[in-house]
């Protein structure tokens, strides 16, 4: 079981950062794509995934934290796809809010984990 929880964590943090890359490139003409929009709910996924495995085989989590993770994770995502549905009318706040929810999870992940 701890091998299948390392592979959704890795298929997490890769999603992560194709979303971040993917934002990075999308950055200068503030033009979402929808790949962004998946990553983040893949990310979101394999991180709900991942938590209930590690729980599941007995692991020591701290679930206040994965629960933080999986909140901001959402949100992301979700921001993520109304960026899609606005395209060129998507507030800069929503536009930013995706990276720095995304730079927040990811910390939390590191710092926490």
């Amino acid at each position: 079981m701890a091998t299948v929880t390392t592979i959704l964590v890795l298929l997490h943090v890769i999603c992560w950062a194709a979303a971040f890359g993917i934002w990075v490139a999308a950055a200068k003409t503030r033009q979402p794509n929808p790949g962004m929009a998946h990553a983040s709910a893949g990310a979101a996924v394999f991180g709900a995934l991942a938590m209930v495995t590690a729980v599941m085989a007995g692991m020591q989590v701290d679930h206040m934290i994965l629960g933080i993770k999986l909140l901001i994770a959402v949100l992301v995502a979700v921001a993520a796809f109304i960026a899609i549905k606005q395209r060129e009318n998507t507030s800069s706040a929503l536009w930013f809010a995706i990276p720095v929810g995304l730079v927040i999870n990811m910390i939390l992940g590191v710092a926490f984990l």
